[in-house]
């Protein structure tokens, strides 16, 4: 009874694993750093053919993303910011006063579609990211983690600040 338990355990497996992995997923794009998009949002540069979304707090945001006016994003996490160089130097300021971890130091980089196009910017402790293109113009944005799968920046339960899981 044995092997014919375990037999058809494994071709339930199979079958799940064809069925899946034949499964068609939108199309991604990427996040991907590129020191001189750090530069730029360090230098409180706003550039007038995007729209910007921030993460967080809107006096400290934890994450930056500046979408060109090409496309549009369809979120539910990141929220919309009349960014002014003024808004933006008040937060590099903040930035600049707090001490996070090793591996949660603000990075900057590029927002890609799928195509290759550049889509964006962003300016983030978080340097993992999920892009999505679910239909052509539009973008899907997730929120970005750090390598380890957790957020930096974010206060953990001891008060102090770091990567939370």
């Amino acid at each position: 009874m044995r092997p014919l338990l375990f037999s058809r355990l494994v071709s339930v497996l199979l079958v799940t694993v064809v069925l899946t992995g034949c499964a068609a997923g939108l199309p991604g794009g990427k996040w991907e750093i590129e020191p001189e998009v750090q530069l730029l949002f360090e230098s409180g540069t706003v550039l007038p053919d995007h729209t910007y979304y921030y993460l967080g707090s809107i006096s400290a945001p934890s994450s930056i993303i500046a979408i060109s006016n090409q496309f549009s994003l369809r979120t539910r996490v990141w929220a919309q910011v009349d960014l002014t160089g003024e808004m933006l130097n008040g937060w590099l300021q903040w930035y600049r006063t707090e001490h996070y971890p090793p591996g949660c130091e603000y990075q900057g980089g590029v927002i890609l579609t799928p195509d290759g196009r550049q889509a964006g910017l962003w300016y983030s402790q978080n340097i993992v990211n999920i892009i999505r293109m679910p239909e052509p113009g539009v973008l899907e944005v997730y929120q970005p983690r750090s390598i380890a799968g957790g957020t930096c920046g974010q206060e953990n339960d001891d008060g102090l600040f770091g990567v939370r899981f």
